[in-house]
């Protein structure tokens, strides 16, 4: 028994080309007088992912039963059923990648059906020679290049099998511009949706970084040009807010067309390495919350966010994540970066917010192929020995920077398998289909619901192909709900350098929340001398710590933990209600303060 073509997928749609005199259905005075003939000269040809059949008019046809199956041997019966034509050619969409696949077509009249067809085959496959530099983007598909780690990739194939490619998703570049009419891209740029913040116009092209995160989202298919986006049927807008960063331009940048847009990648942030706080305005704060209110038609934009790539100064643990008040906002998902071997880039940072991790430069400074401003103005100049001959493209682009519009990409795959898929359902579907990597890792641990987590991962690499089969079949979450803790204000001195510390515990009670989502957490110790002593670690009532803040280092000089907000994920789907504990240590010698005061806002449902 065959399998039907499109069991697993959105039923196929029929575009039917417009046709005139001889390609309708063919000619008779009496068309239902006897049983068209057998259509003939059926042939397949493949043009990016659909199909186009085409075939000889059968005299005195009135329409056409098409009939597919990816095994050979059609019999025509209904499982096989295509759907139902007027006329030759026929365009049939929605075939997931990778298949081989069997038509068939029988005429028909008032007078009776034909017999079937000579079948035709066609492979439907990535066509790599149309991308030439396909074979080259690891991060999409990891086949051991240049000594990578076969598999350690955003499994991006298995997804597209399934026919996600993004189609009428809209992505939001938030960077230092975007190329609007370069070749790889133009064809998924939505015209005057763009706006350039340097000069008021829709034209943000400028900015290399934009440019080639852009080309890691949604750069075009099958054009024979360069490779391929996450996404590469996706719309792409780009907000060059880095060009003239005010405080109105990044808030016009968080909320600008909001009901339209459905992703926000952003791949900017405060300065990297420093080591200190660096709390998120409030009017940004207030931005976002209102994209999650009116974004994406109401069910809101999704906000990616790259954590950082101030993890290490000198080979000495220097940026958390947690420290970047943007990056450990309950209203965005921080994305931290792995090689090619699924191990931390040395760059990325660690945070308790991390939801996930996506591929980008780590082993060997194996870095990511995608585009680049065209000509010399982007990071391909020619003077490097790796360089493409194409300046149009990089082999050079990396940091959290590409890791984080791969998630972008991934999340535009699931929002076109379930678009009904609320912000909050897009963090936990990537947080459940997430693949645990680098498993001997010593952080790993499974929290109050059983879900594996990493100060350094989040809950894994991202994984498109599980991703999308998770969000066909989600069930949005609940209501959402928050509940705030009164502040405690311990007053307890910090022993300096002592590793036990000092802890005070707060009761939730009563919170209805079964399934936590995200946790703020309040802290003061802004007497402390020298911030980057402290560790501040929480602990669940599921008995889960979260490390809000390590010891670390402080290039430049410290700032003071002065009513600073941490966030984590790592309780998911644990419960609210039980004591948590707040423990503040003091790692280092010479400088000593007070933990004065903390507090908890846990949102969930």
């Amino acid at each position: 028994m065959h399998s039907r073509l499109f069991t697993s997928f959105t039923a196929a749609l029929l575009v039917l080309a417009a046709s005139c005199g001889g390609g309708g259905g063919g000619s008779s005075a009496s068309p239902s007088s006897q049983v068209p003939s057998a259509p003939a000269n059926v042939a397949a040809t493949l043009h990016g992912q659909d199909v186009v059949l085409t075939w000889s008019a059968s005299q005195g046809a009135a329409s056409y039963q098409l009939f597919g199956s990816d095994q050979p041997g059609i019999t025509g019966t209904p499982a096989e059923s295509v759907g139902a034509v007027q006329a030759s050619p026929a365009t049939i969409h929605g075939i997931p990648v990778g298949s081989r696949v069997y038509f068939a077509l029988r005429a028909k009249n008032g007078a009776g059906v034909s017999e079937l067809s000579d079948e035709v085959a066609i492979d439907v496959v990535p066509q790599v020679g149309l991308d030439p530099l396909f074979a080259e983007q690891w991060h999409l598909d990891n086949t051991g290049q240049h000594g990578g780690t076969t598999g350690e990739d955003a499994d991006v194939l298995p997804a597209w099998n399934a026919g996600a490619t993004g189609k009428h998703v809209r992505i939001a570049v938030v960077d230092d511009g975007l190329e609007l009419a370069h070749a790889d891209l133009t064809a998924n740029v939505v015209p005057a949706k763009s706006i350039n913040y340097a000069d008021g116009s829709n034209d943000p092209t400028g900015g290399a970084h934009g440019t080639s995160c852009a080309g890691v989202a949604a750069a075009v298919a099958d054009n024979q040009l360069g490779g391929k986006g996450v996404a590469f049927d996706a719309e792409l807008v780009g907000y060059n807010v880095l060009a003239n960063l005010t405080t109105a331009n990044e808030v016009d940048a968080m909320t600008r067309n909001a009901p339209e847009i459905a992703i926000s990648t952003n791949s900017w942030g405060p300065a990297d390495g420093l080591g200190i706080p660096q709390p998120a305005p409030a009017t940004w704060q207030q931005a976002v919350v209102a994209g999650l209110d009116t974004g994406r038609g109401g069910k809101g934009t999704v906000y990616l966010w790259a954590a950082g790539n101030g993890s290490s100064v000198q080979g000495m643990l220097a940026d958390d994540s947690n420290l970047d008040g943007r990056a450990s906002f309950f209203g965005v998902i921080a994305v931290g970066a792995v090689g090619d071997d699924g191990k931390k880039a040395s760059y990325s940072e660690n945070g308790a917010n991390l939801l996930v991790v996506s591929p980008s430069m780590g082993r060997a400074n194996h870095a990511i192929t995608t585009v680049d401003r065209s000509g010399a103005a982007g990071y391909n100049d020619g003077k490097k020995p790796s360089d493409y001959a194409d300046a149009d493209f990089t082999n050079t682009f990396n940091g959290t920077s590409s890791a984080t519009p791969l998630v972008a990409g991934v999340v535009a795959l699931m929002l076109e398998a379930n678009p009904d898929l609320g912000w909050r359902d897009v963090r936990s579907v990537l947080a459940h289909s997430a693949r645990r990597n680098d498993p001997f890792d010593a952080d790993w641990t499974q929290n109050g619901a059983g879900l594996f987590v990493n100060h350094k991962y989040g809950f894994g690499v991202v994984d498109a192909g599980a991703a999308v089969q998770l969000a066909s079949q989600w069930t949005n979450l609940g209501p959402l709900l928050v509940v705030s803790t009164q502040a405690s204000q311990p007053g307890l001195a910090i022993p300096d350098n002592d590793a036990f510390g000092v802890s005070d515990s707060l009761d939730v009670a009563g919170s209805g929340i079964q399934a936590i989502e995200f946790v703020r957490v309040f802290f003061d110790a802004d007497d402390h001398t020298y911030s980057p002593d402290l560790q501040v670690v929480l602990t669940s009532p599921s008995g889960t710590a979260s490390v809000l803040a390590d010891h670390h280092l402080a290039p430049h000089g410290p700032q003071a933990y002065d009513d600073l907000v941490f966030g984590t994920t790592r309780l998911l789907d644990e419960p609210a209600d039980g004591t948590w504990t707040l423990t503040v240590r003091d790692l280092e010698g010479g400088d000593v303060g007070t933990f004065q005061t903390w507090g908890l806002s846990i949102l969930g449902h």
